[in-house]
């Protein structure tokens, strides 16, 4: 372990806590955040939240976190972003950012002369991914998102890699966990460079309460104590189901959205999930289930626009 973590301006010493701005060069951007430097050798764990604006329970629970964690609790180093999408999150956006209108968790690895979310996303990865033994991405369904909690770890690494992942998101508290081969999110560009991680799902629909946030940060704390960070044996939070992989719809028309299934609900292949009507109330298009699994969200806002997400099912 390295006596320092540096980021950015910023450096923290062993048995050091230091708390300030990740500057995204070339833009307005300044992300909160907050370095632990422990005074025991050990992993060097990076986490972040708010990678989409309207995702408060991931928000408020790296808050938390890097309030809470001290260095003589650490046995290594832990680096928390609270939030990383700052415009997003004050201009109250889902999704997108307000400066180019790019998803942040579709830009990775980022450009350094890119546009505001590609320079952001590239601060994150080389700047943080790059030194990071761990990664864990805090997300939380979105203002127009209705989900049951899950966590994605990535299966893009080696076998020892992957194994290494998933068995950390089986330790975050959550019943749902799924394999991912995704290359273009903020786990799977850390897991292309040789960091295993997992991005985590709890809350919905662009709120957050008390008892999600306290869910959250048990498990981000029985993570780190898993990965030897934190002293202690780390517990089984809850039973845990595995499922393969991811299978989602996109909208292929315009108009207003209308699912017949809820989060939660197994549904099997070709099962009706919804349908998409014009502002008269006829049907544009049907949507069936690409399989058998059981629906982790479900999008719950009425308006709805070609090309965009609708359900995913694991």
């Amino acid at each position: 372990m390295s006596e320092e973590l540096k980021v950015g301006t910023l450096s923290a010493k062993a048995g050091e806590k230091v708390q300030g701005y990740l500057e995204v060069p070339g833009t307005p951007v300044k992300m909160p955040i907050t370095l632990i430097c422990g005074t025991k050798p050990g992993k060097t764990v990076v986490i972040t939240g708010g990678t989409h604006g309207g995702e408060y329970p991931g928000v408020e629970t790296s808050i938390r976190v890097a309030a809470s964690l001290t260095p003589d609790q650490v046995a290594g180093r832990v680096a928390i972003v609270h939030p990383v999408n700052t415009p997003a999150f004050f201009a109250k956006m889902q999704y997108v950012g307000p400066y180019d209108g790019k998803n942040l968790n579709r830009e990775y690895p980022g450009k350094a002369t890119g546009t505001v979310t590609q320079r952001i996303a590239y601060t994150i990865s080389s700047q943080l991914f790059a030194q990071a033994d761990f990664y864990m991405d805090l997300h939380g369904g979105d203002i127009h998102e209705s989900l049951t909690p899950f966590v994605i770890y990535s299966e893009l690494g080696s076998e020892e890699q992957n194994n290494i992942a998933k068995e950390a998101a089986s330790m975050l508290g959550v019943k749902y966990v799924v394999g991912s081969v995704s290359d273009n999110g903020t786990f799977g560009c850390a897991a292309t460079m040789g960091v295993p991680g997992f991005l985590a799902e709890i809350g919905q629909c662009g709120l957050w309460s008390e008892e999600e946030v306290q869910t959250y940060v048990k498990g981000v704390y029985n993570v780190l104590k898993h990965l030897g960070v934190l002293e202690g044996d780390a517990e089984n939070l809850c039973d845990v189901v595995y499922l393969h992989r991811m299978a989602g719809l996109d909208a292929e028309q315009t108009g207003c959205w209308y699912p017949c299934v809820k989060i939660g609900d197994k549904v099997t292949k070709g099962q009706k999930v919804g349908e998409i009507r014009d502002c008269f109330a006829n049907v544009l298009g049907e949507y069936f289930a690409p399989q058998d699994g059981v629906m982790l969200y479900v999008i719950s806002s009425l308006a709805i626009n070609a090309g965009d997400p609708i359900i995913a099912l694991g």
